[in-house]
């Protein structure tokens, strides 16, 4: 497997797993620790950048053999994989997901305990069928 694909890969494994385990805390015990949540959202800015690393070491691999377009936008990079059929049905909530991450970056102040807490209860899974898919694409075109 390509070593740059496979850093990132295992890096969204990580920041998954990572995530997972805080889904575990309870909300009232997420919201009332301030460290807890600098570090959910630190590991999620991480976990998607990881995800759009991934889509763009994929898409630039695949472009000398298929017509990918170069992606404009981190939005791009999840349309090209899914027209391509590298992924399937996650399109929309990768989207999001990566609409988030500029959320996290430029408009921190901005973002509530409660939507985080919220986002890692309800599409942290996304991101994990993300991850098998993409892992099930690399195995099957040996890349």
């Amino acid at each position: 497997m390509d070593e740059k694909l496979a850093f990132q890969i295992r890096q969204i494994s990580k920041y998954y797993e990572r995530l997972k385990g805080i889904a575990q805390t309870s909300r009232e015990d997420y919201v009332n620790n301030s460290i807890l949540q600098g570090a959910t959202e630190r590991y999620l800015q991480l976990c998607i950048e990881s995800c759009i690393n991934v889509g763009n070491r994929l898409i630039s691999m695949l472009q000398v053999d298929q017509q990918f377009e170069a992606p404009k936008t981190y939005a791009d990079v999840f349309r090209e994989l899914e027209k391509h059929r590298i992924t399937q049905d996650l399109e929309p909530a990768m989207i999001e997901i990566a609409k988030f991450r500029n959320r996290l970056v430029h408009v921190y102040w901005d973002i509530s305990p409660e939507v985080v807490y919220n986002i890692i209860h309800n599409n942290l899974e996304d991101i994990n069928r993300y991850l098998k898919q993409i892992a099930l694409y690399v195995t099957d075109n040996n890349l």
